[in-house]
């Protein structure tokens, strides 16, 4: 069995943690910036799709009455799954201060956070163990720690009941 260091170069093995520590909080700040976008918003609005584009039904022409009450028609992107016809309802997102509206995609800020926030504790946790490693101190065996953790774990749930 080989050991991790001949696969990857010592550089690479010390700011590995610390790279995946970055990586999950650009990837939470993403999800929480897109999450403040959809709630800037003024919300959803039906709307009919009156046409669509000719090739692979990528762009749709579609009929909404906005906040002011006055009825529009733009033409969208869509980039979902499901091939859009004409005469289907659609849902609208509108931002009246921008003046920009866009087919609703569905919740697409949760990925990025929970994938993020995965990430985050994966490289703090590893940072963590290797700052410990780095600087000499020596793990302690895996029952030992695990008893240690167990206690912790049912000294914090007695404290709820």
């Amino acid at each position: 069995m080989t050991s991790s260091k001949s696969w990857l170069p010592a550089g690479a093995l010390l700011w590995l943690p610390l790279m995946v520590l970055f990586g999950g909080l650009a990837a939470v700040w993403a999800g929480v910036s897109v999450a403040a976008d959809v709630n800037r918003s003024a919300g959803l609005f039906p709307g009919r799709v009156v046409a669509t584009g000719v090739r692979e039904h990528l762009t749709a022409d579609v009929e909404y009455t906005g906040p002011d009450g006055v009825t529009r028609t733009e033409t969208f992107e869509h980039h979902q799954g499901r091939v859009i016809v004409p005469g289907r309802r659609v849902q609208i997102r509108v931002w009246p201060d921008e003046r920009r509206a866009e087919l609703d995609q569905g919740d697409k800020h949760t990925m990025p956070i929970v994938a993020g926030s995965l990430l985050t504790l994966l490289g703090a946790g590893a940072t963590v163990l290797l700052f410990l490693w780095h600087h000499g101190v020596r793990m302690e065996k895996s029952r030992a720690r695990l008893e240690r953790w167990w206690w912790l774990l049912w000294w914090w749930l007695s404290r709820w009941r």
